[in-house]
């Protein structure tokens, strides 16, 4: 398996009225081609600080002290480094937490697509543009793709809008995509239907997925490795069966203790 991305050892600390507090301490972690891999734990653990250090969207009070990010190879974040403006909407796709968050209410589904194709694919043509858009659509089961286009956020459903912010996510065809907590304002079916579009797309696509959420039962159908992450620090990883059946750390234990349908 090709790997996409890694974290080594990275330390991220913010400045606040009451000193310096440490929100990632050493973390490891690494993503491979056509492989998902799930970031679990309680709020405040530390998984969206992890997920928006990969794309450079940290607060002005954050900074990395130690360690790195790299994709493909290629460095992108350690101490004094940052070119996540080179990956960020082109190699990596981002998908936030509430897609009416993301998706300005002004603008039609199409422009949308087509401000992401043009500011990230050079020299990407009109036709283009209107070919992939329709694309990306139906990639996202979307059967009424023209409909969707022409539409604004609002006359779409919670379960459109999530599905068109992932289409904005990989129109532009990048090598990894970061979810956040992207399924949390979803109804319990639709949760399941993105779920399944994730993993389909990953295999179709052959792209690395970094699932953050807090849902242990979603990251048990989706993820084939979870990572568990508990004040700043990754406390236990593996293969996602390994993790959720046979914990080795206490604080995975009390997590799946937690879950109430959990068996």
């Amino acid at each position: 398996m090709t790997e996409l991305l890694n974290v080594s050892g990275l330390t991220i600390t913010a400045r606040v009225a009451r000193g310096d507090l440490t929100l990632l301490d050493g973390v490891d972690l690494a993503v491979g081609r056509g492989e998902v891999v799930g970031v679990v734990g309680e709020s405040g653990s530390g998984k969206t600080t992890l997920a928006r250090a990969v794309v450079g969207l940290l607060e002005k009070n954050v900074r990395v002290d130690g360690g790195s990010i790299s994709l493909a190879d290629e460095r992108i974040v350690a101490p004094g480094v940052e070119r996540t403006d080179r990956v960020r909407g082109s190699s990596v796709g981002m998908v936030f937490q509430d897609a009416s968050r993301s998706l300005n209410p002004l603008l039609k589904v199409r422009a949308h697509l087509a401000e992401v194709l043009r500011r990230h694919v050079r020299g990407i043509g009109k036709d283009d543009v209107r070919r992939r858009s329709v694309e990306v659509l139906e990639q996202m089961r979307i059967t009424d793709a023209e409909r969707v286009l022409d539409s604004y956020p609002h006359q779409l459903s919670g379960g459109l809008r999530q599905r068109v912010a992932i289409g904005l996510a990989v129109v532009t065809r990048p090598s990894l995509v970061i979810a956040d907590e992207c399924t949390t304002a979803l109804d319990v079916t639709t949760q399941t239907k993105v779920v399944e579009l994730f993993r389909s797309l990953t295999d179709e696509l052959d792209i690395g997925l970094l699932f953050v959420t807090h849902d242990l039962m979603l990251a048990s159908d989706l993820c084939d490795r979870i990572a568990v992450m508990n004040g700043g620090r990754v406390v236990e990883q593996g293969p996602a069966g390994q993790v959720l059946d046979r914990p080795r750390q206490d604080y995975t234990r009390r997590l799946l203790a937690a879950v109430p349908t959990w068996t």
